[in-house]
Order: C-alpha cells, then structure tokens, then sequence
C-alpha cells in the first residue's frame, strides 16, 4: 500500500483502514453518486438526440454545452465504476495515473460547460460583461482545449518526477480561480437582469403580460444567484483542499478519514447541483439564435413600460 501512496504526490486515505471505519457509508457515498452521474448521461443524452440536429444547424452553443456534460458524466461513470478515488489495493502505477486524469479532465468539462451556460444566458439577455472577444464560443473552447491538455501534461510529468509538482497546484489553483470567476459572472448577470428589471415592474402591476414576463426573468435571476453560490462553494473548497491537507506539499502520508470524506461529498454534490441548474437554466434561457431574430423580453418590457407612461 505503502508503494501504492508514494505513485502520486498528494495524500490520501489510509484505504483499508478508511473503508473498514467508514462502513456502509463508503458504499453509499460511490454508489450513490455514481448513480446520479448516470442520470446526468441519461439526460445529456436525451437532449443531443432529440435536439442535437437542431443545434448543429444553428450553431447553437448548447450542443457544447450538452456534450461536455455528457462527456462530465461518462468520465465521473468511468471513475466511480473503475477505481474510485485510486482506492483499489490492486492498482497498478499506470491504472492510478489514468484514474487520475480521467476525474481532472471531467471536473474541466463540467467548468466548461458551467461556462457555455453564462454565454448562452449573457447572449440571450444581451447582456455584455466582457470584451466580445472573450465573451465569444472561440475563447471558451481555447481555455477548455488548454485546461485539459494542461492536466494530461502535468499529471503525467509529476507521476514520473515528484519534483514537478508545483504544476499539480498550479493547475488547481489556476482552475478553481477561473471557475470562481465564472461564478462571479453568473452574479453579475443576476444583477443586469434584475436592474433592468426594475424600470417595468411600476408598469408590470397594471399589465397582465407584462407581470408574467416579469415574474419568469425573476425565477431566472434566482437560478443565477444559485448557480454563482454553487459555483463559489464548489470552487472555493477546491482551493481549500489544494491548499489544505491534501496538498501536494502537505507532508503526512494519509489524511483525516472522515474529513476527507465529508469534503468529498461536498463536492460531489456540488457537481450534481450544477448539473441539475445547468439543464434548469437552459431551458429557460432562450437560444442566441433566437435572440437575435426576436426582441429581448427585458426589452420589450421596458418599451412597453415606456408607452405606458405616455
């Protein structure tokens, strides 16, 4: 086991030990995510058959969106179902190594989409938060592109040189700030919307229409704080841990167990929420495509709201 620890610079379990004080709850904690991990393919996969042609044609960001999730929930399938958490006595140096780079490179897919989602919202709203060069699908396919070539690489170099594990806390601390800064995104945009929200609610009151419209952007200015506070939460206990005891530079060679398992299920169940409020979210933001063909409802509203005044 010892020479199992000493493949991968970061501490873990004590897996015997852990899984014989965790008990059932060791069970229940892969089992259960890895069954939520199948609905999130079940519904990838639903949405790219049934709309997938649709997106296609039009360019439409959500065929990204929906297939890094997809791609999310196959390679978090294949963790959970192979060797969750580099736990199996029997690995090889090689089985770990891949282990390893298959939860990296689904934790950027799910950033990447969370990423596609503020885009298709920011384009669907018309609401600007960046230069359009950055606020555009060509630069968040170049950070995806980046962030998973840059995993592979440094994942490989540190389990054959410990001493490059810098690139290991580099990757983590780099990744969790851009997802930090996505989710300050999302809050900002909650904050455009409900701003411009307000120059129609007086008008709102005495139009049926109006209160309808203005009571759907509410609910989705709610996804969208919730979705920042996921985001934060999900990205700020990855600094924690990077930092933490389960740094690279942490010295020990096993961790707290149930800490460790405690931080553990926090993530896990901030992925699954961000993927239950990137399906939510989606569905009730429109496409840019039609956007661009049909007023924006924020729009239409503080036009009305204007005549009303007249």
């Amino acid at each position: 086991m010892v020479e199992d620890l000493r493949t991968w610079p970061e501490p873990a379990p004590n897996w015997p030990e852990a899984k014989q004080t965790w008990a059932w709850r060791w069970s229940f904690h892969v089992y259960f995510f890895t069954a939520l991990y199948c609905l999130v393919i079940a519904r990838g996969l639903f949405m790219l058959l049934t709309k997938g042609k649709v997106f296609l044609r039009s360019k439409n960001h959500r065929l990204v969106m929906n297939s890094l999730l997809l791609f999310f929930g196959i390679l978090r399938l294949v963790f959970f179902t192979w060797d969750p958490y580099g736990s199996s006595p029997t690995h090889t140096k090689a089985e770990l190594v891949a282990s390893i780079i298959t939860f990296g490179i689904g934790t950027a897919c799910l950033t990447s989409s969370f990423s596609f989602l503020l885009l298709i919202v920011l384009e669907s709203t018309r609401i600007s938060l960046a230069p359009s060069k950055l606020q555009s699908r060509s630069f968040l396919t170049g950070v995806c592109a980046v962030n998973a070539l840059y995993i592979i690489t440094s994942d490989l170099i540190v389990a054959h040189f410990h001493n490059a594990k810098v690139m290991i806390l580099i990757c983590q601390i780099a990744f969790a700030l851009w997802g930090i800064l996505v989710a300050f995104g999302y809050a900002l945009a909650a904050l455009r919307l409900w701003r411009n929200l307000r120059a129609s609610r007086q008008a709102s009151q005495f139009d049926r229409d109006l209160a309808t419209e203005g009571k759907k952007f509410v609910r989705l200015i709610k996804l969208l704080c919730l979705a920042s506070i996921c985001g934060a939460v999900l990205f700020s206990t990855i600094v924690f841990s990077a930092v933490g005891e389960t740094s690279v530079y942490d010295e020990s060679e096993f961790v707290n167990i149930w800490p460790w398992l405690a931080i553990q299920s926090l993530l896990r169940g901030c992925e699954i929420l961000m993927c239950l409020l990137i399906f939510i979210i989606a569905l009730r933001s429109n496409t840019s495509s039609r956007t661009n063909n049909n007023n924006n409802t924020v729009d239409t509203m503080n036009i009305k709201s204007t005549q009303s005044r007249r």
